[in-house]
């Protein structure tokens, strides 16, 4: 097992997807493979979960990690379990946001599953203290912080009430990408689904449909995780650079965030993926006004530094 991290958020390692968040995690502990990632994807759901619902959330999650993409969910059983446990056996990324301290395992039964993520290349992730343990609100903010660190939410099974609809709640008040599978209306375990659609979550009726929504696919080789975005850039991690690092302009990743633009671009550039995300969405991420953000945007996407669709929404482009 690697060792843990306990972090605050003035470190300089801190998630830039928390710090913008109004209320970061006060202490945020982390084991594994880290906490840096060009997309995630949350897949959440009831613990109770029909085995067909189980069945889809590995798939899903499999074909994802396959892909490249990180999962986050939140170590509970039943979805959370079988989105964890689809990506582990595709050998990606899976981020477990855990609803206590380390020094605690909830459910007891997933310490072995807590243990594998936590080994690498994934991550267990403890947004509390490391003594704290079950306590009312505890999943709430574990949720918050869950689909913070996602650029798009998937519910696969939500009943009522149901810890899926509160994630599902965050992700509208943080204008991510809602997706939730569709289920039949006279089964009362899927009653909060049907809910989300009815409210406009849009309908994940296939895996592929949704990886190339996202702007996501497989390069030509079928090679696992590689990701290409829409128009055939190559996937390339994004470099973390701050408002006054240095950098050579040789490069064109390190040109795309060189030390010529502003701290507005750079911090727009810092956050944007390869995820279409909403401009009022990389407002809050950044903590910069939409009336910086907009403007900062369209003329990064002017120099194809950022690609704009669906309208109002912009995702990271490879020089």
């Amino acid at each position: 097992m690697t060792s843990k991290v306990c972090l605050a958020p003035l470190d300089s390692a801190y998630p830039v997807r928390l710090r913008a968040m109004a209320n970061p995690p006060a202490s945020l502990t982390f084991q594994g493979g880290g906490i840096d990632a060009e997309a995630t994807v949350a897949i959440v759901g009831s613990r109770r979960a029909h085995p067909d619902a189980e069945r889809f959330a590995h798939r899903l999650a499999n074909a994802l990690a396959r892909l490249g993409v990180v999962v986050v969910s939140g170590g509970a059983q039943g979805i959370d379990a079988a989105a964890h446990r689809g990506a582990l056996d595709a050998e990606g990324r899976t981020w477990a946001v855990a609803g206590t301290g380390c020094d605690h395992c909830f459910p007891p039964s997933h310490a072995a599953l807590f243990e594998a993520i936590g080994s690498g290349p994934g991550t267990m992730i403890w947004p509390f203290p490391r003594s704290s343990g079950v306590r009312p609100g505890a999943f709430l903010a574990r949720n918050r912080v869950l689909v913070a660190l996602s650029d798009a939410v998937v519910v696969v099974q939500a009943g009522v009430p149901s810890g899926a609809l509160r994630a599902a709640a965050c992700a509208r008040k943080l204008n991510k990408p809602l997706w939730v599978v569709p289920a039949p209306p006279w089964s009362p375990e899927f009653v909060g689904s049907c809910r989300l659609l009815d409210e406009g979550a849009h309908a994940l009726t296939s895996i592929e449909r949704f990886i190339e929504s996202l702007g996501l696919s497989r390069n030509a080789s079928g090679s696992t995780g590689a990701i290409s975005s829409r128009g055939g850039d190559e996937y390339a991690p994004r470099t973390s650079v701050g408002a006054n690092a240095e950098c050579d302009a040789s490069s064109p990743r390190d040109g795309d965030l060189c030390c010529a633009r502003s701290s507005h671009e750079i911090a727009i550039l810092e956050t944007v993926s390869s995820l279409a995300l909403h401009v009022d969405d990389i407002s809050e991420r950044t903590g910069l006004g939409v009336s910086t953000v907009a403007p900062t945007l369209l003329t990064l996407a002017l120099e194809n530094v950022v690609v704009e669709g669906p309208a109002g929404f912009f995702r990271r482009r490879k020089s």
